[in-house]
């Protein structure tokens, strides 16, 4: 390390240029000492000697401009691994290597390729599992604020519609009560899995909190307020025998460019409760 050390004060930003001081030392340092020594001895009449350093002189700056043009283009691939850390870390676009055999180079870009795929799928598991609710893999609290956040820019970038529904369940504590807390925990599952069969393109639904979830969909308040209807009523009615009926309200707002979002959800949680206190299992909207 001494020796990079030193070199590397020399030239700070090139690997490159490390290897050609090296190679250019390693070649000329021998030529020196043999004018040196044809110098002191006297063996050699002027003209032979003269002659004899020119040959050499010229074939050692041929080999060595050889040497540093091959040394260059063998630094590629060390080139391209570095342009692809960066590309990574400043992107995150993955690396996409070549494979060069079994050397110490080929190790090498095979090594990065297989680190950095290693590592972006580990990345995305976790964000993954930052923003999805681990019991209904819905999104959770925090997911829901980005992608809320995410919906209505999508909304105002694309000019299309935009409808917030709260939905809270009505009869999940005499389900817990009279089947067993897993029996709810399927509920909420079976919720959410259930809303995933008609929820398109950039709609999603979210576990707000407890039995509370959010979903969003991109469609006028009608359109999305009928998808909405059949799905509390396929709830409320499962195919599956032993499976308990789901009893839920819900509060729709629309969203508009520009609005609040806090004061969009403020809307639908509203218009939630007054369809729970108007007996639930329906659907209310929020006045506009």
């Amino acid at each position: 390390m001494r020796l990079y050390r030193g070199l590397a004060r020399v030239f700070p930003r090139s690997f490159t240029a490390k290897l050609m001081a090296v190679v250019f030392l390693g070649l000329h340092v021998p030529l020196l000492v043999l004018l040196l020594w044809m110098a002191a001895t006297g063996h050699y009449a002027r003209g032979v000697m003269w002659t004899v350093v020119g040959v050499v002189l010229l074939a050692t700056l041929l080999g060595t401009a050889i040497a540093m043009m091959a040394l260059y283009r063998l630094m590629a691939p060390l080139r391209q691994a570095a342009d692809a850390l960066e590309a990574y870390y400043d992107e995150q676009r993955l690396p996409h290597l070549p494979d060069l055999g079994h050397d110490e180079i080929g190790r090498l870009l095979r090594s990065i390729n297989r680190n950095l795929h290693g590592v972006d799928a580990g990345l995305r598991d976790l964000r993954r599992s930052v923003l999805l609710d681990p019991l209904t893999q819905a999104l959770n609290r925090r997911g829901c604020e980005q992608a809320l956040a995410d919906s209505a820019a999508w909304a105002s970038e694309k000019a299309r519609p935009l409808t917030l529904f709260v939905v809270d369940l009505d009869n999940l504590k005499p389900i817990n009560d009279a089947h067993g807390h897993l029996a709810g925990d399927q509920v909420l599952v079976r919720l959410v899995e259930t809303a995933r069969l008609w929820l398109r393109g950039p709609d999603w639904i979210g576990r707000w909190g407890g039995d509370e979830f959010l979903l969003a969909v991109h469609a006028d308040s009608n359109e999305a307020g009928e998808r909405v209807t059949r799905w509390l009523a396929q709830l409320a009615a499962p195919a599956r025998a032993g499976e308990p009926p789901v009893k839920a309200s819900a509060g729709a707002a629309r969203y508009r460019p520009g609005d609040d979002l806090r004061e969009a959800y403020r809307r639908a949680d509203a218009a939630m409760y007054r369809a729970k206190y108007a007996g639930g299992g329906r659907l209310l909207r929020a006045e506009d």
